[in-house]
């Protein structure tokens, strides 16, 4: 008994003719009439009457179409079922970032999400906040990751999904007389040898406070210049903290609580535009994201 043989047990009743069954199903109209002979040869009861020109069905007839209609549903719930799944396997994601969220967070979440959804082709964009915005006003990317900064709220959504605090680190090697946070005193800033990143980010309110002797825009040839040598640089906790796979850390985190008037924490921020229709695979991401979180670095 196949779905295709109880759809036309349902459309005689409504149509009562093979001829219009056979439009509305775009097949044959002996290919009905074999259907309907072929589903009463399987059951072993008649099922089918003519009456004054018209199909209808007889008594048994009716007591299948209920069970029928079920049938069909089912089959029609199970498509859509599978179809959806697939579009959610088979999708694309285009995800833009600023430099720290796009090089030490976003990496490990989009491996995990690409574990449930393996199909899923997802492309990560590095630039500069600037630039992730107009990607994202532009319709380029699916979601922004930013942080934290002054977003328009009327075209676009922003919701929080994690923070991270922003430190000084300076090599394992280097010959402290104390390990404790006063040897990063204010004094620090005057006398020790900076790097900086030269690109914008939140780090640049810190980075002001030093005059470096080295500039560079990559953050994990900052850290080589810091773990090799005697230099200091400002430097977001996640990119130390969750990212040093070592067994022994080149570099060492340590909170730097002398910056006036900065914030101890930041937040990184999940952007995308407002009244969108999001697919199926965009909708699982961002489910995944606002369930799964982006765990906060270190409280």
């Amino acid at each position: 008994m196949n779905i295709l043989k109880l759809r036309i047990l349902m459309m005689i009743d409504k149509f009562h003719k093979a001829t219009d069954v056979a439009e509305a199903l775009q097949i044959k109209q002996p290919t009905v009439s074999f259907h309907m002979k072929s589903l009463e040869k399987e059951l072993g009861v008649s099922l089918f009457v003519s009456q004054q020109g018209r199909i209808m069905l007889t008594e048994t007839g009716k007591k299948l179409l209920p069970y029928a209609k079920q049938m069909v549903a089912l089959e029609q719930e199970a498509r859509q079922t599978v179809n959806e799944h697939t579009e959610q396997s088979q999708g694309q994601l285009h995800i833009g970032a600023e430099s720290i969220s796009g090089t030490y967070v976003l990496p490990s979440m989009m491996a995990k999400f690409a574990q449930q959804y393996p199909e899923c082709q997802i492309q990560l964009e590095i630039q500069s906040p600037d630039k992730v915005r107009q990607l994202l006003k532009q319709g380029e990317i699916d979601f922004a990751f930013l942080n934290d900064g002054e977003y328009s709220s009327e075209h676009t959504v922003v919701e929080p999904v994690a923070s991270d605090r922003i430190g000084v680190i300076r090599s394992m090697s280097m010959e402290y007389t104390s390990k404790s946070m006063d040897a990063l005193g204010p004094e620090m800033l005057a006398k020790g040898t900076w790097v900086r990143y030269s690109g914008p980010s939140v780090v640049d309110p810190y980075s002001s406070l030093i005059k470096p002797h080295l500039e560079m825009n990559s953050w994990e040839a900052l850290k080589q210049v810091v773990s090799n040598g005697e230099a200091l640089a400002f430097f977001p906790a996640c990119g130390v903290l969750r990212n040093e796979s070592s067994d022994v850390p080149s570099v060492e985190w340590l909170p730097w609580p002398h910056a006036e008037g900065q914030n101890e924490r930041y937040h990184i921020n999940l952007l995308y535009l407002r009244d969108t229709n999001l697919s199926m695979i965009q909708q699982a991401f961002l489910d995944f994201t606002r369930i799964e979180g982006l765990e906060d670095q270190r409280s």
